[in-house]
């Protein structure tokens, strides 16, 4: 169920101008928190729902400036450079003050919080580059995980006339998602893994609830496009590919199926988090492992124009 009592929501970060993400030209809003896990997850600052400190080595002048700030001894100097026990920082109040008085941004906290009315402020702010076919997008992490949230502030944006999207990996009880359902435009719909053991594997979940509410979803006519990660020796198999053309093949809200490799382009934000990545598709070709994919759920009579 819903929560109804909380009236704000923390956000990783807003980006604007975003052509990928959905129709036309669009502000995405990437919400803090997501019940999964994924092993080659490209926005790994929004994996926890509470702010946290990323720390940019690379950008760090050695001014010391947030030592001065820091209460918690969690930085030293060595001759190798600074170094900084993200571990202190979890659950420190002064987070944002140490951050801000990094003057080159080396220290920078992920997650703010919004009330509905803020966050539709600063959507509407690019409002006029939207065109016919631009609006907003909830992104993430996982934008359902703050489903009470999105019951304030998406019906704000229909209020405005605003095309909706949410991006999103469906993995949430259908209670959660149907009284969303007059507010959202257009899915984008992550199909992660459908073996259910490689799926509990490498996103920590079996893909039964998004494989159910994608179904719920092509019965009530919403459309959806599908977003399909590669990632090779997990999911860019045969086996995979004939999993997802028979799911496919009972839905009939597809308006586009995009296949697409993962990247370590998330190198620096899991260095910054003190993380280790995973690095995937060393030595793969990527466009060669998308065209086979392609080939193989026969994706030529898939998909329709956007409406």
């Amino acid at each position: 169920m819903m929560e109804g009592k909380e009236r704000q929501a923390v956000i990783a970060e807003i980006q604007r101008f975003c052509i990928h993400d959905g129709p036309g030209i669009r502000t995405t809003v990437f919400f803090k928190g997501c019940p999964l896990s994924c092993g080659w997850c490209h926005n790994p600052e929004t994996q926890k729902r509470e702010p946290e400190m990323l720390f940019f080595a690379d950008s760090c002048i050695g001014c010391k400036s947030c030592q001065a700030v820091c209460e918690r001894g969690a930085h030293r100097w060595t001759k190798e450079g600074h170094t900084l026990d993200l571990s202190r920082c979890a659950f420190c109040g002064k987070k944002e003050e140490c951050a801000r008085a990094c003057p080159t941004g080396a220290m920078k906290v992920c997650g703010r919080k919004f009330s509905a009315d803020k966050l539709l402020e600063e959507v509407l702010a690019d409002r006029p580059f939207y065109g016919k076919t631009g609006g907003v997008t909830c992104s993430g992490g996982e934008p359902l995980a703050q489903a009470f949230f999105l019951a304030q502030f998406l019906p704000l944006c229909k209020e405005k006339g605003l095309h909706v999207c949410l991006d999103t990996s469906l993995n949430a009880e259908w209670e959660t998602i149907e009284p969303l359902l007059p507010y959202i435009d257009l899915f984008l719909a992550d199909v992660k893994c459908l073996d259910p053991k490689k799926a509990r594997r490498y996103t920590k979940a079996d893909a039964r609830l998004s494989r159910e509410n994608l179904l719920r979803l092509s019965e009530k006519k919403k459309p959806v496009i599908l977003r399909m990660p590669l990632a090779a020796g997990v999911n860019d198999t045969l086996e995979e590919a004939r999993a997802r053309r028979r799911l496919m093949e009972k839905l009939d809200n597809v308006v586009r199926v995009d296949c697409f490799p993962v990247t370590g382009h998330a190198a620096s934000k899991y260095r910054a988090l003190g993380r280790k990545m995973t690095v995937w598709n060393q030595g793969t070709d990527g466009e060669e492992m998308v065209k086979r994919m392609e080939q193989w759920m026969g994706l030529e009579d898939f998909g329709k124009e956007i409406p």
